[in-house]
């Protein structure tokens, strides 16, 4: 470096953990040996067995099924590392008016169980976040096309006007004004309740509830929500408008934000392909009003907690310094969630994803996309690959020189589309006033249904189609197949959640988000053209990414392990027949059995920062539950759809307040309301259990079973005391509790029948 010459400090830093990584392994090393000699013991006396070779061969089937899925999910532990951003750094670099455009894109689809109130403060909470004015737009669609949403992306944009100043004036942290006047944000929200500004205070506290009880009026008003039935939501035009009619003369920092509503047009007879559909509709639009270099991406109920989240995903893109972000494709934010309780039995808050297996897969070369919470490169979501993209002006460079011909058959026949796509890679100052908000002559066309046929939408720009876990799908092939690294910035314990989201409170709509998941993950494992163990661009950057990704292919398949050890044991058990090997195999079962829990333990602490024993035994008994419910529906949906029986279901869960679940789940209480078809098989393998384990023990001490209680039965014995302490809560819903959170009825009834067939036909 020359005399004088200066160099500018990272503006993001990245430290492994290389203790927990050495831990990590070491466990790793210590469950794979232990695992291993189990499964070998009992293979090799696969015959000397009593209970039958089918059923033997099934329990090894079922432990090597366990243990193919434990070797995938270790890739996701073996390097984790935390980064931090310096957004102070990036403004001592770059003025604010220089810094790229972002767009975000939030999406909702039903105003019944997505309330407009709830979107709104998404809409709102986007607007403030701490970036130039001008240099950030947002874009709701709303595939309802419902005039309650559309009325209250009007008065969300009157209510930002003055909100978003606010912000700005008082260096409000949490812009989500529903939080923020709440209270319940637990920080300081960083302005002047004294004076003037406590009096500017309370005047907006008052606009809110203003603004909030017109939406909440409109709600209940008949004649809003009678006038958009269930088929026009499914059957209307294109309709797109720039919230905000007068003319805004605000120039730099203090621009207003652009808010643009995005109804896109839908069919019966014209596939929409559900969220991927409408966010590649928002992509196209936004590429014609303001094309902005990056894209955040909402989920309607993950509202911005914090305003500093654009300038820290900003730190990673625009760091130039080693080893600098030429093939970094998106920023990945955890999705946290503001209405966990404490004692949080249905594990909503992801544990295993975000605290956990995301640290670990940015120690490879980034983690997977999560669908919402993300800052992304609009090139790489148009198809470009890696190379082309060496810095910052180079966005779209790959397509400024594409033949004319090979763009319009990838994007579509819009002039206006395929310049934008051209000029991507220019950086323009922004627009002001009546420029920012008038609509390009082709802004309807590319929102029709019409548009993508026979382009490259869905498969080769945007995201994908192919699944209906598209955040997954996307990330995987758009991305990390094609080269594109990515980047996973957790928040500090001592610092704000960027996003905050509601999780849902009863057991009904878990079960069912956690099905759609398992199919699409399963569909994608299953795919002969996507599977990730033989994607070969993925394999060639990287053999512990594609295990990493694999793993959540996958992850639906601990349905079938789960349910042999839900039944043979039970069944055998019953008779006197020992299912596991003789006495000096035990200890070897036993070691390995424990060494999972430990390791698990280890996981769960390490990410609470302290022995956390509740949260292990939540996380215990939810997968087994999850196994048997949603997981064995998820991989029959995804083997329907294989074979061409049926196609996978995109369930949307309810975002609305459920105030009897809420209370429960709060109260640590399994609502099972509303649960029938999904719950049937875990209330049957749970009547089943215990029949078998009260049956078998009275056996036992009264010598029916053949010899008392003898040490090869007690394996057995301590696996089904296990599976009981697990399934308590079931047999509390089933026969202890008489509310109306219990399990229903009939399902008790017909699990009850069920499980006495079983007993008579194979106990």
């Amino acid at each position: 470096m020359a005399a004088g010459e200066t160099t500018t400090p990272p503006f993001s830093s990245v430290h492994v953990n290389r203790r927990l990584a050495t831990a990590n392994r070491l466990m790793a090393a210590v469950h794979a040996a232990l695992a291993a000699a189990a499964i070998a013991h009992r293979a090799l006396h696969l015959h000397q067995l009593s209970g039958g070779v089918a059923r033997n061969a099934a329990m090894v089937a079922a432990d090597l099924t366990l243990l193919f899925l434990w070797t995938l999910s270790q890739s996701g532990l073996w390097r984790p590392v935390s980064r931090a951003a310096f957004p102070d750094r990036l403004l001592e670099s770059r003025r604010r008016g220089d810094l790229p455009a972002v767009d975000v894109l939030v999406v909702t689809a039903d105003p019944d169980k997505e309330p407009a109130l709830g979107v709104m403060n998404t809409v709102v909470s986007a607007m403030a976040l701490d970036y130039h004015g001008g240099r950030l737009s947002v874009y709701l669609s709303d595939d309802a096309g419902s005039p309650l949403t559309l009325m209250a992306a009007r008065k969300a944009y009157a209510f930002a006007r003055a909100w978003v100043p606010f912000c700005r004036r008082h260096s409000v942290q949490c812009p989500w004004p529903d939080r923020y006047f709440a209270g319940d944000d637990g920080q300081d929200d960083g302005g002047d309740r004294c004076g003037e500004a406590a009096e500017e205070r309370r005047r907006m506290k008052k606009m809110y509830e203003t603004f909030k009880g017109d939406i909440e009026e409109a709600s209940k008003e008949n004649s809003i929500s009678r006038s958009w039935t269930k088929e026009k939501r499914q059957d209307h035009d294109a309709y797109i408008i720039t919230a905000g009619e007068e003319d805004d003369d605000q120039q730099g920092e203090e621009t207003m934000p652009l808010l643009v509503y995005v109804s896109r047009e839908k069919r019966r007879a014209s596939p929409h392909h559900f969220k991927a559909g409408a966010l590649n509709a928002l992509l196209r639009v936004s590429s014609l009003v303001s094309n902005a270099p990056y894209l955040l991406v909402l989920d309607c109920d993950m509202s911005c907690n914090s305003r500093s989240s654009a300038l820290e995903a900003m730190c990673f893109h625009l760091d130039r310094s080693p080893p600098a972000p030429e093939s970094l494709a998106f920023v990945q934010f955890p999705q946290m969630f503001h209405n966990l309780s404490p004692n949080d039995i249905y594990t909503n808050d992801l544990r295993s994803f975000f605290a956990t297996r995301w640290i670990g897969q940015d120690g490879l070369r980034g983690p997977l996309l999560v669908g919402t919470g993300f800052y992304v490169r609009r090139d790489a979501l148009y198809g470009a690959m890696p190379s082309a993209a060496t810095s910052l002006p180079a966005h779209g460079a790959e397509f400024s020189s594409m033949e004319a011909g090979e763009l319009v058959r990838r994007f579509g026949h819009s002039d206006d589309l395929i310049s934008s796509v051209r000029n991507l890679h220019l950086q323009k100052p922004p627009a002001t006033g009546l420029q920012r908000r008038r609509l390009p002559r082709d802004a309807a066309l590319v929102a029709s249904c019409a548009y993508e046929t026979g382009t490259g939408w869905g498969d080769e720009v945007g995201f994908m189609y192919q699944s209906v876990v598209e955040d997954y799908f996307t990330g995987y092939r758009r991305f990390l197949s094609r080269g594109w690294t990515s980047a996973y910035c957790y928040p500090a314990p001592s610092s704000r959640p960027p996003f905050l989201g509601t999780m849902p409170t009863n057991l009904k709509d878990v079960l069912v988000q956690n099905k759609r998941w398992m199919s699409g993950f399963l569909a994608v494992g299953l795919s002969r053209r996507y599977c990730p163990l033989a994607c070969r661009g993925l394999l060639a950057v990287s053999v512990p990414q594609a295990m990493t990704v694999a793993y959540f292919g996958f992850l639906s398949l601990y349905a079938f392990p789960a349910l042999c050890y839900a039944t043979l044991p039970q069944l055998c058990f019953l008779r006197g027949v020992p299912l596991f090997p003789d006495a000096a195999a035990a200890p070897w079962f036993a070691a390995a059995f424990a060494s999972s829990l430990v390791q698990h333990l280890v996981e769960v602490s390490v990410a609470r920062r302290g022995l956390a024993v509740r949260t292990w035994w939540n996380e215990q008994r939810f997968w087994m539950l999850n196994a048997v419910t949603a997981q064995l529906f998820g991989c029959v949906s995804a083997v329907q759809d294989l074979v061409g029986a049926a196609a996978l279901r995109f369930d949307l869960t309810s975002k609305a307040d459920d105030d009897d679940g809420g209370r429960l789940y709060q109260k640590g209480v399994f609502d099972f309301t509303g649960c029938s078809t999904l719950l049937l098989p875990a209330t049957t393998l749970c009547a089943l259990n215990a029949a078998a384990l009260v049956g078998g023990t009275w056996k036992m001490m009264t010598g029916g079973g053949g010899g008392g209680l003898s040490g090869e039965m007690l394996p057995q014995l301590f696996l089904l005391s296990y599976v009981a302490a697990l399934s308590y809560p079931l047999l509390e819903g089933m026969f202890l509790r008489m509310d109306s959170a219990r399990v229903p009825g009939r399902i008790t009834a017909l699990s009850v029948a069920l499980a006495a067939v079983l007993l008579s036909l194979f106990g």
